[in-house]
């Protein structure tokens, strides 16, 4: 991904150099991936986090992969456009290692968003832009745990849906008239609505989120930072060049 990023960095300084810009397309499609930051309460030092309040999710790193469209509304400026994002985030959190044996939990989310954009230089091949979306976010995973003595064990994540809000800033930078590349940074804060806690589970197969706050214990907000690069591709962009 490094090298990646410096590519897109050195075509940046390149196209700043040329003289023609196209102007902005009234469709931009994204296909990205990158790196996943876990923030607290979602991440922890373990066992040591074991006595805070809330107790953390104890993830370590993760993955991210998706794809966004974006619509620009106008005819001739085309800064504000509509965006809707699909994305997988994995998350793990490593083995976690104690005097009773070895545990290591993944969480995975599915993330929608629909949302709003802002493009600064849309007639520029490198176009900065920033942007926030509403997103639902579908939640899954597993945890297992291997005795110093005995053999593992697995329990899954009860399924859980989210929603929540996911800000975004990076820029895009235009090839030639069609395909492009684009690096960004996202924050998301994936269950600002509809926490829950389950305290009346007793599934030997299933263990639930339990993010709500309750009498003995404050709430658990599941909150990342993305980092990606990917490529774009341009649609009905105006066939006319314009001079800077």
């Amino acid at each position: 991904m490094k090298k990646l990023v410096a590519l897109l960095v050195t075509a940046a300084v390149f196209f700043t150099l040329n003289s023609i810009t196209f102007s902005q397309p009234q469709v931009t499609v994204h296909v990205t991936g990158g790196y996943d930051v876990p923030l607290p309460d979602f991440k922890g030092d373990y066992p040591a986090d074991l006595t805070k309040d809330p107790v953390p999710y104890f993830m370590k790193n993760g993955f991210n992969a998706g794809a966004d469209v974006k619509y620009f509304l106008g005819k001739k400026k085309r800064n504000v456009g509509i965006t809707l994002s699909l994305g997988y985030h994995g998350f793990s959190s490593g083995d976690l290692t104690d005097t009773l044996g070895t545990g290591k939990s993944k969480i995975n989310i599915f993330a929608a968003g629909l949302g709003i954009e802002y493009a600064f230089l849309p007639k520029g091949k490198a176009n900065p832009f920033i942007g926030a979306e509403f997103t639902g976010n579908f939640f899954s995973g597993n945890s297992k745990f291997t005795p110093t003595s005995g053999t593992e064990t697995s329990i899954d994540l009860k399924s859980a849906s989210r929603f929540g809000v996911q800000f975004n800033g990076g820029v895009d930078i235009a090839f030639n008239k069609n395909i492009g590349g684009v690096i960004g940074v996202r924050y998301n804060l994936a269950n600002l609505i509809n926490k829950e806690y389950d305290s009346a589970s007793t599934s030997t197969t299933e263990f639930p989120l339990n993010d709500k706050e309750t009498s003995v214990s404050k709430a658990r907000n599941i909150s990342y930072i993305s980092l990606y690069a990917g490529i774009s591709f341009y649609f009905n962009r105006p066939k006319t060049k314009m001079k800077k």
